[in-house]
């Protein structure tokens, strides 16, 4: 089970949003994640777009060689075959996703996977941006900078707020951990809905966003360790029973 409180930026877009009883289930499925989970393989493929935005959309290398690789994969179960088919689905639309949004002057350039978390309210916040975003700035020394990241979820497409809690979070991840990178812009935090095939840009009015996020992520660890203990003694009870059969 995890011991201190975090969350994936996806998950706390959701959770600001969510019901009450929601909210419950998504810090338990953090806390004690379910073994029947379907791995979707996003993050590879999220990994392999960040060559495919790199280069405005015109090399789709990376996608393809992954793709093969998934395929030429027997699937085990029908949980495999489900897993590989989403996976290729997701891969086609990266190919497929026009990057037209995306300035052509830009500077456009990868970012390593290992980045450090956002701290907030207590809560370790997974961003994961695949690029570095930068655009000179007339009259200005310094660049104007922002991230972008690869939002893949089918059952959960952006709307017009989560997509602007996202920019919001890219943006005020690249002021806190991209000093001196340039000058940090919203409106150059961009979430790519592969899915959707939509590219939505961070709001020029983050304030209140921001307020709400960072309540949502107190409120996160506030609760995460008496969740965490009603896990573990549900868990204890179980298997006692289990003993005692």
């Amino acid at each position: 089970m995890k011991i201190e409180p975090q969350i994936s930026a996806n998950k706390l877009v959701e959770y600001c949003f969510a019901r009450s009883t929601r909210r419950t289930a998504i810090i338990e499925d953090i806390i004690k994640p379910k073994n029947f989970l379907l791995d979707t393989r996003y993050n590879e493929i999220e990994r392999s777009m960040m060559y495919f935005i790199e280069s405005h959309g015109k090399d789709d290398t990376r996608l393809t060689q992954l793709d093969k690789a998934l395929l030429s994969r027997k699937p085990a179960t029908s949980h495999d075959e489900q897993r590989l088919l989403t996976a290729h689905d997701a891969i086609e639309l990266c190919r497929t996703m026009s990057l037209a949004k995306l300035p052509a002057a830009a500077k456009i350039v990868g970012i390593p996977d290992n980045q450090p978390r956002f701290s907030l309210g207590g809560v370790a916040v997974g961003i994961r941006p695949t690029n570095s975003f930068k655009l000179p700035q007339v009259g200005k020394k310094s660049s104007a900078f922002g991230l972008i990241k690869p939002y893949i979820c089918k059952t959960l497409p952006l709307t017009t707020e989560t997509s602007a809690l996202h920019g919001t979070l890219l943006h005020w991840y690249a002021e806190e951990s991209f000093v001196g990178a340039g000058e940090p812009r919203p409106e150059l935090c961009f979430v790519v809905d592969v899915f959707a095939q939509k590219i939505f840009t961070g709001p020029r009015n983050y304030s209140q966003r921001r307020k709400l996020l960072a309540a949502s992520c107190l409120e996160i660890a506030d609760r995460w360790q008496s969740i965490r203990a009603r896990l573990i003694a549900d868990e204890a009870g179980r298997r006692k029973q289990q003993k005692d059969k």
